[in-house]
């Protein structure tokens, strides 16, 4: 007779003192398990399987630069990175032998291969491999730099910004046909840099975020919008360019950064972290910097003001509904729903501390902070999972 499968058990995974971290939402059982590859200096989560068997984690070697920040956006300070398959039940790591510098988006339904892009020599590419990185199929190449990959729900498309291109505008958003591989241009603007392009459940609509960067040279602003999937239909749902796009948070010490995206919930509805008027980070871009120096901050916490309400908005009406109400206000970002859709959890980063991993209901009530990391270092990029096994 079959045996009854093992319920799931839900759990957090973040990052936190360059380690992958998990937690269970009720702030039980955090640990910050041990992966044994030789010469490992930081490791982050890159996809989880949605059986809840198997995650893809990426690991880099330590920095060229021994004194750069592990934060820094671009990787450019390591000296080379990895991705792995790892098994929870067995515990087992196995390299997956892609091209450096690519990363994977997912794993295309009902086929058991990735989708995985990358960038080398100013050409960016998506591809799909077998579990293990062989077997390849080009399905795109351009010049330019090509990131923010999302897969479709149905594995028939893929969605990424592209930079760089010669005689392009500033960031770009295209749609991959997978079995075709047509590529059509979703979303231009000499003006705006249009980013981070994320597929609703129902596999009909984009929804991406587009920054005056000409105004707003240190990317600290955005608006929320959606796009039909073949471009033929744009809605802006906020307005004032008042979503909190570059995030900086944290101390000297242990600063954070990287940019922050609206998700969708599992219902449909958008999700993002909405700025109060008037609000300004303690991490300041200083004016006359490049803007490829945009990551190079001053911290001034005495003029922090202001922080950021988690929204959701109604994709349909476009009305606008707070989760959160802080007093004083704070900053919360980074967001992730659980499976079903009744709790969140997100990072929140009060002025001179550092981030925490917090969780609400769907409707902002019950709020409970989980873990300030590990040693009380800061908590990013919580990833919510459901998983085959109790303990990790």
């Amino acid at each position: 007779m079959p045996q009854p499968h093992a319920p799931f058990t839900d759990r957090l995974f973040f990052v936190s003192d360059r380690r992958i971290g998990t937690i269970r939402p009720d702030g039980s059982d955090e640990c910050y398990p041990e992966f044994y590859a030789p010469n490992q200096a930081a490791w982050q989560m890159e996809y989880l399987f949605p059986d809840g068997q198997q995650a893809v984690l990426h690991s880099q070697e330590p920095p060229k630069n021994p004194n750069a920040a592990y934060s820094d956006p671009d990787g450019l300070a390591f000296a080379k990175t990895h991705l792995w398959r790892y098994d929870f039940s067995s515990k087992s790591l196995r390299e997956i032998l892609l091209p450096p510098l690519m990363r994977v988006a997912g794993v295309i339904p009902g086929k058991n291969r990735f989708l995985v892009s990358g960038n080398t020599d100013g050409v960016a590419s998506v591809i799909t491999s077998d579990l293990d990185g062989g077997n390849r199929e080009e399905i795109w190449s351009g010049p330019g730099y090509a990131y923010g990959t999302s897969l479709s729900p149905d594995g028939r498309k893929a969605a990424h910004h592209v930079t760089g291109a010669p005689g392009r505008p500033g960031y770009e958003i295209y749609v991959i046909d997978l079995a075709s591989k047509e590529c059509t241009l979703i979303a231009s603007d000499p003006d705006l840099l249009q980013f981070g392009p994320f597929w609703s459940p129902d596999g009909q609509w984009l929804l991406y975020q587009r920054c005056l960067y000409r105004q707003d040279p240190g990317h600290d602003r955005s608006d929320v919008c959606i796009s039909r999937a073949d471009g033929s239909e744009h809605r802006v749902l906020t307005t004032g360019q008042s979503h909190w796009f570059a995030t900086s948070y944290g101390t000297p010490a242990h600063r954070g950064s990287g940019s922050n995206m609206p998700i969708w919930s599992p219902d449909g509805r958008v999700t993002c972290a909405l700025l109060l008027p008037g609000s300004r980070s303690p991490w300041q871009w200083a004016n006359g910097r490049p803007d490829t120096d945009h990551f190079n901050r001053d911290y001034l916490p005495e003029q922090a003001q202001g922080g950021t309400q988690i929204c959701l908005i109604d994709p349909k009406t476009g009305k606008i509904t707070p989760l959160t109400q802080d007093n004083p206000p704070t900053w919360n970002f980074r967001l992730a729903w659980s499976p079903e859709g009744s709790r969140i959890a997100f990072i929140r980063a009060d002025v001179g501390c550092l981030s925490e991993l917090w969780v609400m209901d769907a409707d902002g009530g019950n709020r409970c902070r989980l873990t300030r990391g590990r040693n009380g270092t800061g908590v990013d990029h919580p990833r919510w999972a459901r998983l085959v096994v109790p303990i990790v």
